[in-house]
């Protein structure tokens, strides 16, 4: 009886208010599953094939490559493999900017089911880990968008959360409109890990890539503290020509 009741009152809360895509607010087809509409998803320009595979810059290629990029070859990233779920253009950057400038918090499942979608079949780490952010930032913006995200993960790949282990130590000036080596520099020992990881293996979950900077310094963090392997997933992953926009 009690289910009935509660099916039905489903119902109506559809028939009143029918599920919309979370971007752009227009309304689902009946049955869709997806987490955004088809034309959003359309809009968000997947990972090419031809990208490093160890920090997956996309190459300006036709067909798929597996040469590490530059940056790699000279200097290994102290991460494992970076995931991304597509590239940081077009209606996934507008997604992701209003997921983490314009309170749209919302968005955090729907850009988690992506982000899964990225990863292999099997979870690739035992512990999720997300990018922290200092407390000053943290009390300007309210929430830490890189937390949501790795929170909606581990749910869906039942993994769980430590966002309490890999912690921001200093502030630092915003990494907008900085080159590579000033972010690298902006960055160095600002973060600590307040624990032993004694050999896990963690999945660093961000939303943006650009110039790797932010995850390169939280990995050697990690490293540092016991973890056997430290692999990164974010929501986008920018061309070397935006890396001078987020992080």
């Amino acid at each position: 009886m009690a289910l009935g009741v509660l099916q039905g009152a489903g119902k109506l809360i559809d028939l009143l208010l029918p599920p919309a895509c979370p971007l752009c607010s227009r309304t689902f087809p009946q049955s869709w599953t997806e987490p955004f509409c088809a034309t959003c998803l359309g809009d968000f320009p997947p990972l090419p094939s031809a990208h490093c595979p160890r920090c997956a810059l996309p190459f300006p290629a036709a067909s798929g490559s597996s040469h590490l990029c530059g940056q790699c070859s000279r200097t290994t990233p102290p991460y494992a493999k970076v995931y991304a779920a597509g590239l940081y253009q077009n209606s996934l950057r507008q997604a992701i900017h209003q997921f983490k400038f314009n309170q749209r918090i919302g968005l955090d499942r729907p850009l988690a089911t992506l982000l899964a979608r990225s990863l292999p079949g099997a979870c690739c780490a035992e512990l999720i880990i997300p990018v922290p952010m200092h407390r000053q930032r943290l009390k300007q913006r309210t929430y830490n968008q890189a937390l949501l995200l790795a929170r909606e993960l581990g749910r869906i790949r039942q993994r769980p959360v430590r966002h309490q282990l890999l912690l921001r130590q200093q502030p630092s000036i915003p990494q907008q409109g900085l080159s590579a080596r000033q972010r690298e520099r902006n960055l160095r020992g600002a973060f600590k890990v307040t624990g032993r990881l004694d050999g896990a293996s963690v999945l660093l979950v961000d939303d943006v890539m650009t110039t790797g900077a932010t995850v390169r310094e939280s990995a050697i963090a990690l490293l540092a503290a016991g973890a056997a392997e430290v692999k990164v997933a974010v929501v986008a992953r920018a061309p070397a020509e935006s890396g001078k926009d987020l992080r």
